[in-house]
């Protein structure tokens, strides 16, 4: 399943399962096989010399059971060699189906994330820091992304304020493009201004969302990347809005990364200190890019 195809998850798991179905039921038939266990009451267990065409000759396990005095086969062991080699091949087949489920998911995810252009290539390896406030940026990032099972569990935010042009962007998707490659981390990359317009959208009459079905979209992955932060109006309404998700994330243990081309003062005044608190709860942290911008150096 590649990029652009609709994942379905419960056939992956179906194809998983069937694997570890098969593989369970053989090393089942091999551990019969090989080792020497009580017959039940009633039940007679001879052996036998056999054949088998690809192996040749091997002692066969026979069971037998008398009924109505008769002696009818209830099971018979298989070549010891067939069997491992038919367990040697499922094991790969669940390695194989296992890693087609992890590529098919990151190339779902990777769809979803809709990375803007300009932005395809980010990689927290490619992020050329200039300057030692730049570099504590990156490492920052570099450890938030490395330690996101620990993000997970505590909820920790990022907050990526200051100038322009200065790598926010680049950061902020690089660990989302991490911790889809890394861990299959669901990932939201939107604007401020979509999810005020989208949350505004559900008050007009022939809307199919509710308030709460915004508010559950942008509260579901494991990580949302808000960016433009204080390019909307800033309405009292929109705040709320603001604040709503970000809370409901925060209650739920999931972290946030807020982007915004305001000071650290600025965008606490805008969005409330309440929502920075909460973004620096968990092991979270605010970064200021107050260096010159990249594209401003190059011109």
């Amino acid at each position: 399943m590649g990029a652009g195809v609709i994942m379905n998850r419960g056939y992956q798991d179906q194809v998983l399962e069937t694997c570890r179905k098969k593989i369970i039921d053989t090393q089942r038939k091999l551990q019969v096989a090989y080792e020497i266990s009580q017959c039940p009451d009633g039940v007679e267990e001879q052996e036998e010399k056999v054949v088998c065409d690809k192996h040749g000759e091997f002692i066969r396990k026979v069971r037998k059971i008398s009924v109505l005095g008769k002696q009818i086969t209830s099971s018979r062991t298989e070549c010891h060699q067939c069997l491992e080699e038919r367990l040697a091949a499922l094991q790969e087949e669940e390695r194989e189906s296992q890693a087609w489920v992890k590529q098919s998911t990151i190339d779902y995810l990777m769809n979803s994330l809709s990375i803007p252009e300009r932005f395809v290539n980010c990689t927290l390896e490619n992020y050329i820091p200039e300057g030692k406030e730049s570099e504590r940026a990156l490492r920052v990032c570099q450890a938030y992304a490395a330690k996101w099972p620990e993000r997970l569990k505590s909820g920790g935010g990022l907050v990526m304020c200051g100038k322009p042009g200065t790598g926010k962007n680049h950061l902020a998707l690089a660990i989302a493009k991490h911790v889809i490659l890394n861990h299959q981390s669901p990932v939201i990359f939107t604007t401020a201004l979509k999810i005020a317009r989208d949350y505004k959208s559900t008050w007009s009459k022939g809307s199919t969302r509710s308030e709460d079905d915004v508010i559950s979209l942008y509260t579901q992955p494991d990580l949302l990347i808000i960016d433009e932060v204080g390019v909307q109006f800033g309405s009292d309404a929109e705040k709320l809005i603001m604040f709503e998700i970000i809370n409901t994330r925060y209650e739920r243990m999931k972290p946030t990364i807020l982007i915004s081309n305001q000071t650290k003062d600025e965008l606490a005044a805008f969005i409330g200190e309440r929502v920075i608190d909460r973004m620096n709860d968990g092991g979270g942290c605010t970064l200021s890019f107050t260096w010159d911008s990249y594209r401003e150096r190059k011109s």
